[in-house]
């Protein structure tokens, strides 16, 4: 007994002394593509130039520098996680390899076998641009703040972090609480969060809004900026960053400036005159036929799909207020989704550029087809009683239109399935059994929206349903969705190619009161275990499985109507750049590319010869 004691005491000290192992980067499954100390990726330039001004327009019309807060409308690049101009993060991905992250502030991280913990070591040259180094208290400081004001998409998405112990100047623990599943992502939605200076916001307060230009530690810092007119960034020639593998041949624009259109049109015409160098173009009217100009003929201007596999989902759909009593009932969801002809909005509208999705995450492998497998059916199996018999049945569709005319079968239908939950035509209006008349409010941004909704609109008369169509400004947008005070409105959805702890935000019950982020309320319990079994997946099979399991429940719950798939944006610009060729999973617009003088000289003499 004696012996058994002392041998179980000798393991346990083992354990406990056992140093943690250290790695370069973070994959969520299987091994890292780049070693320790690599020079620089593949895809990128190591010997590009540096110069140039890179002008591109915006749509926000910012009144805030203060990050990680509901309040405010913050300029492009100022917090953008992917461009990540003012603020380092932790880690930066790898856009030829799915989910693999390489230290950026993080010089090394170790991670607990369970994932229970990890461990950050921070780089001893990591600086803020007033030089003072990176530490780990800034790191600690960022995520506590986020859990103290962040904004709710935001808060919710870290709730995995239980706490944290600083243990030296350049070293912090994490501890993880265990949500929905302990995998790798917990660490990588953390990899990607820009680190803020403590000196610097900790005698701000830090709820409210500031113009005050803040200090990053990023390759760009603001030079100069005028609410409602323009921002510009300049590039930090000294970047304390600049020699690591995953930043050399990035970051190449002397300057990056944005100026504010806050209508497409005129942001179009400025691009077309060369006022700005580089535009999304969002309009299939436009990119059909809109740049027909002699400067495309000359091969001045590109027309352009970049590659965006990094992410999938839904760009663009309607998401449904099921916080509403009338939108509660997923057959009423059905029936005003099957009244959307797609077919003929795709050909009259959008020149036949989309596909329609019929996932949440088409194009992709974990986009459900066909039945459910046995897999599947066994994580579903517990929900049986919740979920749509035909999930089980049925591969999921809807009624597809020739695209011409009225598509009177889906209508019928709809009917239908509207008098099943109680709905009834009575005079031509559509009334509840208390003789309450079925009306819907649509709330939108943009005249293109109300564009897309006009032709929806008039089926849904014919259903005998009134309806409102309200375009507001974002500050409205936004206060209207935080209230609640709608029944419809523009959504999207978007999901890493291994999906991250952020999808939380997007979908979970707890993020359900939050329509900034889970416009639609999504709140179902099997949709909180298939998050759980995505988000805690360990091997790819495990991970399709569930998220196959995932899609199907959200289809037939009809939650939104989904339009426009995520897919590599369609861009125009002025060919006065030069640019590696894309990797597989994303373009590397901006920072991959770089400033050719002579193709700027080129296009500016044939203009002046004009």
């Amino acid at each position: 007994m004696r012996a058994h004691w002392f041998l179980t005491l000798a393991l346990l000290t083992t354990a406990a002394s056992a140093e943690p192992r250290f790695s370069h980067g973070v994959p969520s499954f299987g091994a890292l593509k780049y070693p320790e100390g690599f020079p620089h990726f593949e895809y990128v330039n190591p010997n590009a130039p540096k110069g140039g001004t890179l002008v591109l327009p915006t749509a926000q019309n910012f009144d805030s520098f203060t990050p990680n807060i509901d309040k405010g409308i913050r300029p492009p690049g100022a917090h953008v996680i992917e461009l990540a101009m003012l603020y380092d993060p932790l880690f930066w991905p790898s856009d030829d390899e799915p989910g693999s992250f390489y230290g950026n502030l993080v010089e090394s991280v170790a991670l607990a076998d369970d994932y229970s913990w990890a461990i950050f070591r921070l780089r001893p040259e990591a600086r803020w641009h007033d030089g003072v180094p990176v530490t780990a208290r800034d790191v600690q400081f960022t995520f506590d703040w986020i859990a103290e004001h962040g904004a709710g998409g935001v808060r919710q998405a870290f709730q995995f972090i239980d706490g944290s112990e600083i243990l030296g100047e350049r070293e912090i623990r994490f501890r993880f609480r265990d949500l929905s599943g302990l995998s790798a992502n917990n660490v990588i939605v953390m990899a990607k969060w820009p680190i803020v200076p403590e000196h610097y916001w900790r005698d701000r307060d830090r709820t409210k809004t500031t113009l005050d230009p803040p200090l990053g530690s990023g390759p760009y810092r603001v030079a100069e900026f005028r609410p409602g007119r323009y921002i510009r960034y300049e590039r930090v020639p000294g970047y304390w960053g600049r020699h690591l593998g995953i930043h050399r041949g990035r970051h190449n624009f002397d300057s990056i400036r944005y100026d504010v259109y806050r209508d497409a049109t005129i942001a179009r015409e400025a691009l077309r005159k060369g006022l700005v160098d580089f535009r999304i173009e969002t309009d299939s009217r436009y990119w059909a036929d809109g740049y027909d100009i002699p400067a495309r003929e000359k091969g001045w201007l590109v027309l352009r799909q970049h590659t965006r596999m990094s992410y999938v989902g839904l760009a663009r759909a309607l998401a449904f207020n099921t916080r509403r009593e009338k939108l509660a009932d997923r057959r009423v969801r059905r029936a005003l989704s099957m009244a959307f002809d797609y077919e003929w909005a795709n050909r009259a509208l959008n020149h036949g550029l989309y596909e329609r999705p019929m996932s949440y995450f088409p194009g992709s492998y974990l986009a459900a087809t066909g039945l459910p497998t046995e897999a599947e059916r066994r994580l579903l199996e517990p929900f049986r009683a919740s979920l749509p018999g035909r999930l089980f049945t049925d591969p999921f569709d809807l009624p597809r239109s020739t695209g011409f005319g009225a598509n009177r079968a889906a209508l019928l239908a709809a009917v239908e399935l509207l008098a099943e939950a109680g709905w009834r035509l009575r005079d031509g209006v559509l009334r509840d059994a208390r003789g309450e008349p079925f009306t819907l409010r649509f709330v939108i941004r943009t005249p293109d929206e109300r564009r897309t909704l006009l032709p929806y609109v008039r089926h849904l008369e014919r259903l005998g349903i009134a309806w409102t169509i309200r375009l507001v400004e974002t500050s409205q947008y936004v206060n209207i969705l935080t209230e609640g005070n709608f029944d419809l409105a523009f959504s999207r959805f978007g999901a890493a190619i291994t999906p991250e702890f952020g999808l939380r935000g997007w979908l979970h019950s707890a993020a359900a009161s939050s329509a900034l982020t889970n416009t639609a309320g999504v709140a179902h319990p099997a949709v909180d275990k298939m998050l759980e079994k995505v988000l805690g997946a360990r091997t790819m099979d495990d991970l399709t499985t569930a998220a196959h399991a995932l899609d199907r429940v959200l289809l037939w719950h009809h939650y939104h109507i989904p339009l426009v798939a995520v897919a590599g944006p369609r861009v125009v610009y002025w060919d006065k750049f030069g640019r590696p060729e894309d990797p597989p999973f994303r373009t590397g617009f901006p920072d991959a590319w770089w400033w050719d003088e002579a193709k700027a000289q080129r296009i500016a003499a044939g203009s002046a010869a004009q």
